[in-house]
């Protein structure tokens, strides 16, 4: 007998026709789709009445900094992209311990669930170099949490082994803002082959794990911070082992040129692609900087896009051209990025800013389609991971990576065309049950892998945050003020 049917719903199907099947239900069988349709349900040994919902795709994030969420809540307020790093970013994970990597990933994954995400890129990282040891141990337990949660997740595995010379001054300038910190520039890096090898034990020991659910890959954190090894290393890592090659890449002007020091120097994209870099693996972070020609060595070499609107805006950092790398050809997905700077760990936040933002700035109101914000956030994204065989649409033999969608909200009427509906008018708080692998993740807006209470859960983070400011020394974060303007 069936598993499971969802019914009496709307299927959002984005499959290749963009389906839409009113009155609709989709059945399960060993964690996959076995089918789908309109009127009357098979019999299953589960049922779950949607109630006039509706039901799409699971969201796929392809770019996160999943435990960095404990440093959210206006520490990382009005600061640049490099300002941020320095005095929020490298600062506080310098202070984590494992205990903290592990609630943060609880903490992060409990918000995506609850806002309907079910594939998650995280791009990991706890200040490399200081503490091998501290680093291995806070893997391993951000990795336990996903391994338990049900929940698809791609662990990156950030690394750095050289850093420019010319950047020395402006970090340190950054820095001289927070003198009371304690943060080593030194300690960013760590020599490749150690880093490629923790790498690859990361690989034997978690790639595949959770039935699947968990892979593993090197994640190089940007262009100028990886020697041209480095970048060598990590794609024949991510060939022999299938996975994709998450990067930063010319978020902002200072990382979308390489070799200052000469001149104009190089652009980052023509850098990455003399080193052989550019190709189909390639989940390329941010991409904001970047011009005619970048687009077309991105489009020519099928490399994929990691657009997060949020964190771009909250940074400053600019807006990608998006309608200009779509129209080239290139696959973007959507990322929340950190939760310290897009605030929210939801892709229907990012749909909507996304949207907004190329309207906004391409003087163009169709420069976005709610239709193409959704395909983002679905089957885009799950071809930009690689898993558009697997995930990212409702077709008969995928992944049963599902969301269903409390419709009964007042800001949900009147409704005449479902994707600018979705899009425009819906909440994270509609978000009823979510399904991965044909299991709930979420119930009844429950998330189901908590050991604890939710309130429990939040109080333990609050102190946790609290904890690590106070280890790192930056408290002077703390000593703001009311701002209304600001000086920082």
């Amino acid at each position: 007998m069936t598993d499971l049917v969802l019914d009496r719903v709307t299927l959002l199907t984005m499959d290749r026709e963009r389906r839409q099947l009113d009155d609709g239900w989709l059945a399960v069988s060993d964690g996959r789709i076995e089918a789908l349709g309109s009127g009357a349900a098979p019999a299953a040994a589960r049922r779950i009445d949607g109630r006039g919902g509706v039901v799409m795709p699971g969201m796929v994030s392809t770019h996160s900094h999943v435990i960095d969420i404990l440093l959210r809540g206006g520490l990382e307020q009005d600061r640049t992209l490099f300002d941020w790093l320095v005095n929020v970013y490298f600062a506080g994970t310098s202070a984590y311990t494992p205990e903290d990597c592990a609630l943060a990933a609880t903490l992060n994954l409990s918000e995506a669930a609850r806002a309907g995400i079910t594939t998650i890129t995280d791009n990991w990282g706890v200040n490399n170099g200081d503490d091998a040891g501290r680093v291995a141990e806070c893997a391993a337990a951000t990795l336990g949490v996903y391994e338990s949660s049900g929940l698809r997740v791609v662990f990156g595995r950030m690394f750095s082994d050289t850093a420019p010379a010319a950047w020395e001054g402006i970090l340190g300038a950054y820095m001289a803002k927070l003198p009371a910190k304690t943060l080593d520039l030194a300690t960013l890096g760590e020599p490749l082959d150690a880093a490629i090898a923790r790498i690859e034990a990361l690989i034997a020991a978690h790639h595949g794990a959770a039935e699947g659910r968990v892979s593993v890959c090197p994640a190089p954190i940007m262009a100028q911070l990886a020697s041209p090894e480095a970048l060598t290393a990590a794609r024949e890592l991510a060939e022999r082992h299938g996975t994709v090659v998450p990067i930063h890449h010319c978020e902002s002007p200072l990382n979308s040129r390489v070799f200052p020091e000469s001149g104009p120097g190089l652009g980052a994209t023509d850098y990455l692609n003399a080193l052989d870099f550019l190709n189909e693996r390639m989940l390329a972070a941010h991409c904001v900087w970047l011009d005619d020609r970048d687009i077309r060595l991105l489009a020519a070499h099928d490399v994929k896009v990691a657009h997060c609107p949020s964190c771009n805006s909250l940074l400053s950092s600019g807006a990608a051209p998006i309608p200009r790398l779509l129209a080239a050809g290139v696959t973007a997905g959507l990322g929340t990025d950190d939760a310290n700077t897009s605030s929210n760990v939801s892709i229907m936040q990012e749909m909507r800013q996304a949207a907004y933002v190329a309207k906004l700035t391409n003087a163009d109101p169709g420069a976005l389609t709610a239709e193409k914000a959704l395909e983002m956030a679905t089957i885009d994204g799950a071809r930009a991971l690689g898993m558009e065989a697997e995930i990212g649409s409702l077709e008969v033999g995928k992944r049963a990576d599902v969301v269903l969608f409390d419709t009964s909200g007042p800001h949900w009427y009147p409704r005449h065309l479902l994707p600018a509906t979705i899009v425009y008018q819906a909440q994270a708080a509609d978000v009823r049950t979510v399904l991965v692998d044909g299991r709930p993740v979420l119930d009844e807006r429950e998330p189901t892998f908590l050991e604890t209470e939710p309130a429990a859960l939040h109080e333990s983070a609050q102190q946790a945050s609290e904890a690590i400011v106070e280890r790192a020394g930056m408290g002077g974060l703390l000593a703001r003020g009311w701002q209304s303007q600001s000086r920082v």
